[in-house]
């Protein structure tokens, strides 16, 4: 048992007369995140109303700008990540598509729909390892962290959102198609999909190797920074201090989830293709951990976000460099 095919349902008179039906298991499945991930941006937002005005107002409050304005941006990323998501995947999957698609030709307007998900999915990647290593160059470069952090923004920022071009430029004469999904999944539940990309380029290949780099990095960074801060632990006065950088960890650590779910998923794909229809309906939930978790995690946990314990420069600046970790 199969859970992809190579046959387009385009120009499928079945799948053209499809009748979707709103009363369904697989709508049920689509509906019940939107009450954890509908909070969850308005966290985001509280998330970047507080940088906004402390950039703004130049507030002189705990933390480092260049490390809140990674998690700003990865946050703010994520909504699009889970649009891409509900487009590409819990959509089609409940059928609500399927006329539509069936009643066109293949397309690029489908595979952009595709590469929308495989972009957000690459950039979501190479955060975690960009604010491990803002946290750790105020360490090793206490004296001038400020302008190295803001130098290693400058060039990863830019780098973050081309780097998914590298590996999805095979797509450019391609054209997007709909196909069923086989397996225990109804009639009328597609995916999205590619077709006559150069070289037949397999996207998979780059997304395993994707997926394994950046989670090594993310390891090791972390790592280090586990054991520098551990080294330093004796030398922190501020109860604050040690709660931001807790936090911090948390929030990095919970940014690690999604890429469990998608390389276990992707490896079952390659390695036991009949079992990948079990696991594709609950890859994005792995997705949601990330997307819920981050945010939530950050705001419950930050320093900066509780009002009444705010410790202004003047009063860090007796403890040293370390407040720069925030």
């Amino acid at each position: 048992m199969d859970t992809m095919n190579n046959v387009s349902i385009q120009g499928d008179q079945r799948y053209i007369d499809y009748k979707f039906d709103f009363l369904t298991f697989p709508v049920l499945v689509a509906c019940i995140p939107l009450t954890y991930l509908v909070p969850t941006v308005f966290i985001i937002l509280k998330v970047f109303k507080c940088y906004f005005r402390n950039l703004v107002g130049k507030q002189e409050a705990t933390m480092n700008p260049h490390v809140f304005f990674v998690i700003v941006t990865a946050q703010l990323t994520s909504i699009f990540f889970m649009l891409s998501d509900y487009i590409t995947i819990r959509l089609p999957f409940t059928g609500i598509l399927t006329s539509w698609c069936a009643s066109q030709q293949p397309n690029h307007l489908l595979k952009v729909l595709f590469f929308y998900t495989f972009y957000f999915t690459y950039v979501s990647w190479q955060f975690p390892f960009l604010l491990s290593i803002l946290r750790l160059i105020p360490l090793y470069y206490p004296q001038k962290h400020n302008e190295v952090c803001a130098k290693t923004i400058k060039f990863a920022i830019p780098f973050i959102y081309l780097y998914p071009f590298i590996f999805g430029f095979s797509l450019i004469p391609a054209v997007g198609t709909c196909r069923q999904l086989l397996g225990p999944y109804q009639f009328g539940a597609i995916f999205i999909w590619y077709t006559g990309n150069w070289f037949d380029i397999k996207l998979m290949n780059g997304s395993i190797f994707n997926l394994i780099l950046w989670l090594l990095l993310c390891i090791i960074s972390n790592l280090a920074l586990y054991f520098k801060l551990k080294k330093l632990k004796n030398h922190r006065k501020s109860v604050i201090l040690q709660r931001a950088e807790l936090s911090l960890s948390l929030t990095a650590l919970s940014m690690l989830l999604s890429f469990v779910t998608t390389l276990i998923c992707a490896l079952i794909f390659i390695i036991f293709p009949t079992m990948a229809v079990y696991f594709i309906a609950l890859r994005p939930f792995g997705n949601d951990c990330e997307i819920c978790f981050g945010p939530w995690i950050f705001y419950l946990t930050h320093p900066a976000f509780k009002k009444k314990k705010i410790l202004f420069w003047k009063d860090a600046s007796k403890i040293g460099t370390i407040h720069t970790t925030f």
